[in-house]
């Protein structure tokens, strides 16, 4: 393509860093970063050289979550921007080594404002039309998750802020459909579900969509399931790594639906 589509992804959660700032203070390993990150999410939707904006995070969702406002914090929450417990409820900190708030604010100041600033910058920047918040999700929702223990589609696609002012939508649901519907039928085949190919994801978004979405310019939330590349054809579990021609084909297959969607919808 000559011309870079009009479109900033985001991609939050696909780091599996530690903060060098918490290194030791943490009682995970490779394995429990690994399956509590977007696998593949960075090589899938990192679409650099054809689209306008292309945002990530090497670090950790565990330890700098950039969907959670930097207020959400323990012991308000164990959930918010820097976290005390994984998915599926273990301890992310040995005991008593979660940080000080003068360890929180330097954290802050290095990973997710400048992640944020990026977001900012890139909207102001360039006339974009459509901005993606990007995920990978497991084949089944996980154990502590809403809807625990259920099928997840292959693809999952979102289109509601819950915001201070009630549910806001981010984009049209006839939109939200297209994308899924497109994006359904081109996976399809290519992994295994129970549950369908596609869903209009009944989640109202974190603090991405609820900040980036509802200032006029059009913002979806869309996954893609982990059945695609986490398989044992396409997945060293010794080495933690996914087979790299594998996570290009389905990147060139959500670049081509991305395409189809884009020239429909805009």
């Amino acid at each position: 393509m000559s011309q870079k589509l009009p479109v900033l992804v985001i991609i939050p959660h696909g780091g599996i860093s530690i903060p060098e700032e918490l290194m030791g203070y943490e009682s995970l390993n490779s394995f429990n970063l690994f399956f509590e990150s977007d696998a593949g999410a960075i090589d899938i939707f990192s679409l650099d050289n054809y689209l306008c904006g292309v945002i990530y995070s090497n670090i950790s969702r565990l330890f700098v979550d950039m969907d959670r406002e930097f207020t959400e914090l323990y012991p308000n929450t164990e959930d918010g921007v820097i976290k005390t417990k994984t998915l599926t409820g273990a301890n992310i900190f040995l005991e008593g080594c979660y940080p000080d708030e003068i360890a929180i604010s330097n954290i802050l100041k290095r990973y997710y404002f400048p992640f944020h600033e990026r977001v900012r910058n890139t909207i102001k920047d360039n006339d974009i039309r459509l901005i993606l918040e990007c995920h990978t999700h497991t084949p089944v929702r996980l154990k502590y998750g809403p809807g625990r223990d259920e099928p997840n589609p292959l693809v999952l696609v979102s289109y509601t802020a819950n915001t201070k002012s009630g549910l806001k939508k981010t984009a049209s649901f006839e939109k939200a459909s297209d994308l899924a519907s497109i994006m359904g039928k081109i996976f399809s085949g290519e992994g295994d579900t129970v549950a369908g190919n596609f869903k209009i994801w009944d989640n109202s978004g974190g603090y991405i969509m609820r900040n980036y979405g509802t200032r006029g310019i059009d913002m979806l939330n869309i996954s893609l399931s982990r059945s695609l590349f986490l398989t044992d054809n396409f997945f060293d579990l010794d080495n933690l790594t996914i087979d790299s021609k594998r996570l290009l084909y389905i990147k060139e297959l959500f670049f081509e639906g991305l395409k189809k969607f884009f020239k429909r919808a805009y």
